[in-house]
């Protein structure tokens, strides 16, 4: 009886922290940026609650659906910019279920700052082998844009680990 109490209780908290992070998402669209495809990734919130809460397991889950779905209702499924989100989110994900073995040496702020900073490399790099990779990059401009582009990225982080932190209040895992 407890294990389907279990899963039940697990797949709500699934979907609840989905549409977390496909509201934050959305919403995020409603923030002014200088750029149109500049994020602060408040979505990534889901998936540091459900990290932290509830395990690596569940994390994935949470970006690869928020990924897949927000693809769906944004029409935008196996785009180049779906395929930059999704590469990019899976890099980050990786390296921040990596970083989560050093949590007892580590925050949620510093955590979520380094996953999204290798996001923005991801990022960087795939844009430039899917659309780029025949330009020359060694421009000052363009080095000065991705120098920028990187920054944005560990504030961005910055905030995302703030925020998450503030909502976990403590760490304890309840499934």
């Amino acid at each position: 009886m407890d294990t389907v109490k279990d899963k039940k209780r697990y797949e709500k908290y699934l979907i609840l922290l989905i549409l977390l992070s496909l509201y934050l998402s959305f919403a995020e669209t409603l923030i002014p940026k200088p750029f149109p495809w500049l994020k602060v990734g408040l979505a990534n919130i889901g998936g540091i609650i459900a990290l932290e809460k509830f395990g690596k397991q569940m994390a994935v889950e949470v970006v690869v659906l928020r990924i897949l779905i927000q693809g769906l209702m944004l029409g935008t499924l196996f785009t180049p910019g779906f395929i930059i989100s999704f590469v990019s989110g899976m890099g980050s994900l990786s390296i921040m279920i990596f970083l989560y073995h050093f949590r007892n040496k580590l925050t949620l702020v510093s955590i979520s700052m380094l996953s999204a900073l290798t996001h923005n490399i991801i990022q960087l790099l795939v844009v430039y082998f899917l659309l780029f990779r025949n330009i020359n990059i060694n421009s000052k401009y363009i080095m000065f844009f991705i120098f920028g582009f990187l920054i944005l990225g560990c504030i961005s982080g910055l905030i995302t680990g703030i925020i998450g932190e503030k909502l976990l209040l403590r760490r304890s895992k309840k499934l």
